[in-house]
């Protein structure tokens, strides 16, 4: 089954969406999709370069590499909304 933004994407990302409004709203669809490859790139620990944890330990915990993987999914499939 693909995955959805709306049933799978965003309620990973809802609990970091105040503090991320700042720099954009991620569970807004467009947003979120405008900047999937920085997102991709803060979120995996995997990413060379990427030596501080995305959401930071004072945000709450880290997302799983299922929660990654389910992201990168999203992004492969075509970005279903």
């Amino acid at each position: 089954m693909p995955t959805s933004f709306a049933n799978d994407i965003a309620p990973i990302f809802n609990p970091f969406r105040a503090n991320m409004l700042w720099r954009f709203d991620l569970i807004d669809y467009d947003q979120v999709k405008a900047n999937a490859a920085a997102i991709s790139a803060f979120i995996d620990p995997k990413v060379v370069g990427n030596s501080g944890r995305m959401p930071p330990a004072n945000y709450g915990n880290a997302l799983t590499q299922q929660q990654i993987d389910l992201f990168q999914q999203w992004i492969s499939e075509g970005y279903p909304p």
